[in-house]
């Protein structure tokens, strides 16, 4: 019976420990949610895209394997990755081949829920200059935001975290003050929950 009651006892402590640990998380998300809701641009101003979804392509490539690709592409795949990860120019964004290179690529695509939309309209629209801080680093481009409109690709941002640096592509309002503030910390936040969902 002794053998029971522990069995029984440690099997409430999981449970409880199992409650507890869902109500901390259910607590550190509405926490997250308000700082992020308080802190986006109440009025912002003309939307760098009009979408109606989002496609949130993330690669966790390695600084060092990243670095590699600056001065050794052997293949025309390490060559779609340089182009993706570190290369800043303009992509042609509006065909298949784009989207056909971030899976190539190692990206893993995962859709934006319809609820965080306003979101990142708030926060992928014009602004007034604010802080900007950025490191004196070439960017690493592991996540990329793909803004669609009737399931056609209408714009893209290559964000890299580490450096606090952009590239938005196709967008036709002024995009230069974008990231400043904080829009890296909020975007972080709100791309958290799409981070492991693969």
């Amino acid at each position: 019976m002794t053998v029971i009651k522990y069995i029984f006892l440690i099997g409430f402590l999981i449970v409880i420990s199992c409650n507890s640990s869902k109500q901390e998380t259910d607590k550190n998300s509405l926490e997250t949610e308000n700082f992020i809701n308080n802190n986006l641009n109440s009025h912002p101003g003309k939307p760098f895209f009009t979408f109606d979804a989002v496609d949130y392509y993330k690669n966790d490539i390695d600084e060092n394997t990243a670095m590699n690709l600056l001065n050794y592409r052997p293949t025309s795949l390490d060559s779609i990755r340089y182009n993706l990860i570190i290369d800043e120019t303009s992509e042609n964004i509006s065909n298949e081949y784009f989207i056909n290179n971030l899976t190539k690529a190692d990206f893993n695509k995962t859709e934006i829920k319809s609820e965080d939309f306003q979101k990142l309209a708030a926060l992928f629209s014009e602004q007034h200059q604010r802080e900007e801080i950025y490191f004196a680093c070439i960017p690493i481009f592991r996540d990329i935001l793909v803004f669609k409109k009737n399931e056609k690709v209408i714009g893209v941002a290559k964000i890299c975290f580490g450096c606090n640096r952009n590239k938005i592509i196709a967008s036709k309002a002024n995009t230069s003050n974008f990231g400043q503030g904080k829009d890296y910390e909020l975007l972080s936040l709100i791309l958290n929950k799409y981070k492991n969902t693969n």
